[in-house]
């Protein structure tokens, strides 16, 4: 086995008792030659501060000056060359080596070209924040496992974006602007199943009638729950049914429908997915991104389903597969360790139970989500915020 082999081994914990036996003493025996040259440099030095006087201009102290920078310039060079081995050694062996021991934002594992941090919070985003998405992801190598990184979250209905900024120091974010990843204020019905249907109704009314009070073209931002978890034929059935409602991010069943779950995921529906530009991904995760799919819909002729429900499936699973994949990236990022073990429940939910969703964000102007509400079998209405009126008008 070759030597940069066996060291991988060892970084990765899969060395034998044996193997990091030899690593050990290699490590053992390079702090030795350490000390041995540190020993020599101060010899040196300290013969240099005893040298004796002399008279000027004789040949002895001509002859101990030849002698002075002959030894100086030995000690000089091997300083130099000490210091030089150890600034590679430091920043070239050591500092990689604590990288590769921890989450690397920096890394190009996943696509391409892109950093493996640009698809690990495109994937988290998704699934846990309803109406927002992420991009201008940056990130500044600091050596050691730390960096640091930056990046904008977009809120799909106002257009406006904000930066959070975060230190990621040897697998953890030390310090941040923003807790990226809080919990999901909508459908909070789905989370307490047991409420009775009086509440529900007559929240859905008081939200309704204000609705109602609104300019008809007024834009609004709610979220709608289904009296009944709808299947993505359904789903994709009932955006065609209101071409003038925007279906942006559907929330996914991921437990019983009667009992309560500890976090809410879905995924960004047609009307509001964004094409990923490093396509190196959906080699692995087929349906990563909607479009893209969509455009090369590989394994779509064993379905019946139309083509847009198989990609809201293919889409969430793939979603899901990611984040279980990336597990260390989630417990980084998230800051939440009990969620890989909630993504592989609701993939395994999903393999068994089929893809269905509880709930969508829409945007629409308030005449059509009036319409929406009161021809469909909705159980409940939450109002986010409303604008004057739909931007971009052609």
């Amino acid at each position: 086995m070759k030597y940069k082999e066996l060291l991988e081994r060892y970084k990765n914990g899969s060395a034998s008792e044996e193997e990091k036996l030899i690593i050990e003493q290699d490590i053992e025996k390079y702090e030795v030659i350490e000390e041995y040259l540190s020993d020599i440099m101060d010899e040196d030095l300290a013969d240099l501060t005893e040298l004796p006087e002399v008279e000027k201009n004789t040949d002895e102290t001509i002859k101990l000056k030849k002698s002075v920078n002959k030894r100086l310039n030995k000690v000089v060079l091997t300083s130099v060359a000490l210091m030089l081995s150890l600034v590679f050694i430091v920043f070239f062996i050591i500092s990689p080596f604590v990288d590769n021991l921890y989450y690397n934002p920096s890394q190009v594992s996943v696509g391409k070209y892109d950093k493996d941090i640009d698809f690990d919070m495109k994937a988290i985003t998704e699934l846990n924040m309803p109406g927002y998405t992420v991009s201008s992801v940056y990130v500044e190598k600091q050596g050691f496992g730390t960096y640091e990184t930056s990046y904008r979250y977009r809120n799909i209905f106002t257009d406006e974006d904000y930066r959070v900024s975060s230190k990621i120091k040897r697998g953890e974010i030390y310090a941040t602007n923003q807790d990226s990843y809080d919990s999901i204020f909508m459908f909070w019905d789905i989370q307490r199943p047991n409420r009775e249907k009086k509440y529900t109704d007559e929240k859905k009314e008081r939200v309704l009638n204000h609705v109602k009070q609104l300019n008809p073209v007024s834009y609004v931002s709610a979220g709608i729950t289904f009296e009944n978890d709808l299947t993505m034929e359904e789903l994709n059935n009932l955006e065609s049914k209101y071409p003038d409602v925007e279906f942006i991010w559907a929330g996914i069943r991921t437990d019983s429908p009667d009992k309560e779950v500890m976090d809410l995921i879905g995924i960004q529906l047609l009307s509001s997915n964004e094409v990923h530009l490093d396509d190196g991904v959906e080699d692995r995760y087929k349906a990563f991104t909607i479009l893209k799919w969509l455009v090369n819909p590989v394994g779509s002729g064993n379905s019946d389903l139309p083509i847009v429900a198989q990609a809201y499936e293919l889409h969430y699973k793939s979603l899901l597969q990611y984040v279980i994949d990336r597990e260390e990236a989630s417990n980084v990022i998230e800051r939440r360790p009990w969620k890989n073990e909630f993504y592989q429940t609701a993939l395994n939910y999903a393999e068994e139970n089929g893809v269905k969703t509880y709930g969508v964000l829409v945007f629409a102007e308030a005449k059509d989500l009036i319409e929406l509400v009161e021809n469909e079998q909705i159980k409940l209405v939450e109002f986010n915020e409303a604008v004057v009126s739909k931007r971009n008008i052609q």
